[in-house]
């Protein structure tokens, strides 16, 4: 098996998050993900978001094409394209509205099968999470997922072609495709890499 150097940045938590996934959880994932496709990603953050992001841009994970981290005297210690796992707070309740579009419908499936507990309170849907449902999305969706959006990426922006345009150009004609469409690949991709490792019988594995 080929080595390949990355870097983990764990940052500390504070008003009440926790991490529920280890970097130990994480390498064991890379482990058994083909290379190729995670190919030029070498940083891999469990972050700690701030109270704003909390509030109003909440998220498991999100993937940073070009990070730069970790800046001293105005320059990043750290540029590159990152994974990044966000520490949440076990005891706050997620609310989603009542009137969902299809693509919802499937993701509070997803969750509710993730084995978040998900009550309808009058005009909402509410999540309440544990560490252990936090830990299942965040391993076998969100990281696959985010892995899926590198996969695109890369076929799309980062492999050379004869097509005339340079990397600028593919950049742009890859970010103005319909968000849709960039967020259904990334679920193929995950869906079908969480079905082979399941079938393998490499996830679900305990805490590392």
């Amino acid at each position: 098996m080929s080595r390949r150097e990355v870097v983990f940045v764990v940052e500390d938590n504070h008003g009440g998050c926790a991490h529920a996934c280890s970097v130990d959880d994480i390498c064991n994932l890379l482990a058994n993900i083909p290379t190729f496709d995670w190919q030029g990603l070498t940083i891999f953050v469990l972050r700690q978001p701030t109270e704003k992001q909390r509030n109003f841009r909440p998220a498991w994970g999100r993937l940073f094409y070009e990070a730069d981290l970790g800046s001293l005297s105005g320059e990043a210690i750290l540029r590159g394209p990152a994974i990044m796992l966000e520490a949440i707070d076990f005891e706050t309740k997620l609310v989603w509205p009542k009137s969902l579009d299809s693509f919802d419908r499937v993701e509070l499936d997803r969750l509710r099968e993730d084995g978040h507990q998900i009550v309808r309170d009058g005009r909402s849907h509410v999540l309440s999470v544990s560490s252990e449902s936090v830990r299942t999305t965040q391993l076998y969706r969100t990281f696959f997922h985010e892995i899926g959006h590198w996969v695109d990426f890369c076929e799309k922006v980062k492999k050379p072609t004869d097509d005339g345009r340079d990397f600028v150009e593919r950049s742009k004609a890859y970010f103005s495709r319909p968000i849709g469409e960039r967020e259904a690949f990334a679920h193929r991709y995950a869906e079908d890499t969480r079905a082979r490792l399941h079938r393998f019988g490499i996830i679900p594995f305990a805490p590392l």
